[in-house]
Order: structure tokens, then C-alpha cells, then sequence
């Protein structure tokens, strides 16, 4: 069966369609787009207008792509909608105008289901892990060893919610980010870091300079802490229309890459890692490969 898995987050909506085989998932098709709808929803509680009609647009190409292909849609949202007070008028239009039931999933749920996806596509596994996960609204931190959670939290510490608050205060970033995470990461062996999430791939494609995004170059690469400390020097210096303009970075995501960066970087500092392991697999796979055990 082919399925075409939609993850509806805070900044960007993805599509994954594939099929399910002995060998793993045969991906068929991949949509990344950054409707945003979580713009402001983290101060004033609602979706926006614009907002939901951007992501709504896009849920109708994405649904598009999946009947060209005869699959079967599942989609999830995650913080944004959670957080909504709107958030029934919205399921309620896409339901309406689009045909798709959408489920808002429980942090927990998108732990679960972002941790299957990234073990089940990565190699050479330490036993304690520690996988980040950093949202436009919120950041999971999913502990465990290969195919197995073990412990998880999700903080209200996300890459559009930072940069909603702070602008471009990165000390005032770096102290709420530390804030935040220090007391639930403190004392936790960590023997290997794995990093997924825009943010995270992003750092990838300015780290190389991909014009083009190459996902086999993106999934399992090294990301060292000192490499993503001079792109964070060399990002901070430059204004946002120059940031728009650099290679490997999305024009979409200039304005809240500085915070996102932040969280990675001090999830690093607590928990003492050189460098991350990049996935380019999460819950969308992860939401693949559930639906078809």
C-alpha cells in the first residue's frame, strides 16, 4: 500500500509518500513547504486567517500528489494546533475543503513516532541516545537506546517561539534556551547526539552549500559543534535580507534560524557532545512505518 504521511507542524508541512517493502520504505514522493501556521499562535492562542489558508493551500497540493498515486493519507499535527484555541474551526475547514482527517497528536505520540522513524534509518547506534528534536513551536528531547524510547520531554522551547520573543537577542536567547533545558537535561549520560528537524538540516545545506537539498548527503552526516558555531558567527553578523541570500538556507526560515541554532547548541553544551549524528528521517517515516506493521 502506498501512503502519504502529512506531519503539520508549527513553521513547515511535509509530505512523505512511500511504500513499505522487506528492505524498508521505498519513498515514492517528498514535499517540504513552510506555510507557518503557528505565526503568532503562541502569543495570542488562535491560528491566524492567513495563516491556516496558506497551510490549507498546501494540504490540497499534498493531497493532490497522494491521489496521483492512489495512496492512503494520514496526517498529524503537533504543536501549533495542539495550542490553539481555534483549533477545531481549523480541522473542521480542512476536513471540509480538503477531505483529510486530521489527528492532533500528544507530545508523547510524536516522540514515539519520531523516534521509530530516525533508529530505523540510522547505522551504528550507541546505546544511550539522546535524539533532538526542534520545532517552530517546541523541542522534543527523546531518550533511549536503537528501536527503543526510554524517556522523554517536550519543552515549549522552539525556533519561531524564541525568535517571536527575543528578535535577535541572542543573549536573551541563550539564557531563556538554558532556562529551559538545563533542568531536564542535567545529570543524563549521553554517549551520541542525533539531530532532526529543520533546523538541524538546514545547518547541513549551509554547512555544504547545497543550491540544492540533497536528503542521502543530509541523512547521517556529522554535524560538529565548531562548524555550527561559526555559521551561527557568521549568520548573526549579516542582516535578514542578507541572510535570505545564503546558500543552503531557506529564505523561509532566515528569520528564526539564529534560534533555533541556539537550542541546539546549548543542548550540546549540557550534554558535553562534540558533534551531532543528522536525520533526515522522523515522524513522517515513523508514521509510515506504524501504520504498516
Amino acid at each position: 500500500m502506498v501512503i502519504g504521511a502529512i506531519d503539520i507542524g508549527t513553521n513547515s508541512t511535509r509530505l512523505l509518500l512511500a511504500e513499505k517493502n522487506k528492505q524498508g520504505l521505498t519513498e515514492l514522493a517528498s514535499e517540504l513547504r513552510t506555510p507557518r501556521l503557528g505565526e503568532g499562535v503562541h502569543k495570542n492562542e488562535f491560528l491566524q486567517e492567513d495563516a491556516m489558508n496558506r497551510t490549507i493551500k498546501t494540504l490540497k497540493e499534498y493531497q493532490e500528489i497522494i491521489d496521483s498515486y492512489n495512496g492512503h493519507t494520514i496526517a498529524v499535527a503537533t504543536s501549533a494546533v495542539r495550542d490553539a484555541v481555534n483549533k477545531a474551526s481549523f480541522l473542521e475547514r480542512v476536513k471540509k475543503e480538503v477531505g483529510i482527517d486530521i489527528e492532533v497528536i500528544e507530545g508523547i505520540d510524536e516522540a514515539r513516532l519520531s523516534y521509530y522513524g530516525i533508529t530505523s534509518s540510522l547505522e551504528k547506534l550507541s546505546k544511550r541516545l539522546l535524539a533532538i528534536d526542534i520545532g517552530g513551536g517546541s523541542t522534543e528531547l527523546i531518550f533511549g537506546k536503537p528501536n527503543k524510547m526510554s524517556e522523554f520531554t517536550s519543552i515549549n522551547l522552539g525556533a519561531v517561539r524564541l525568535s517571536e520573543n527575543y528578535g535577535e537577542d541572542l543573549e536573551s536567547m541563550k539564557k531563556e534556551a538554558y532556562r529551559m533545558l538545563s533542568g531536564v537535561i542535567t545529570d543524563k549520560e549521553v554517549e551520541q547526539l542525533i539531530g532532526v528537524g529543520g533546523t538541524v538540516t538546514t545547518l547541513v545545506a549551509i554547512k555544504e552549500s547545497l543550491e540544492e537539498y540533497d536528503s542521502e548527503l543530509v541523512h547521517g552526516f556529522k554535524l560538529l559543534k565548531r562548524d555550527i558555531e561559526k555559521i551561527l558567527d557568521r549568520l548573526q553578523k549579516l542582516s535578514l535580507k542578507e541572510r535570505k541570500k545564503v546558500i543552503g538556507l531557506n529564505p523561509k526560515r532566515a528569520d528564526i534560524i539564529l534560534g533555533g541554532i541556539i537550542i541546539l547548541l546549548t543542548v550540546m553544551e549540557l550534554v558535553d557532545q562534540p558533534y551531532l549524528k543528522v536525520s533526515d528521517a522522523s515522524i513522517l517515516e515513523g508514521l509510515v512505518y506504524d501504520f504498516s506493521r
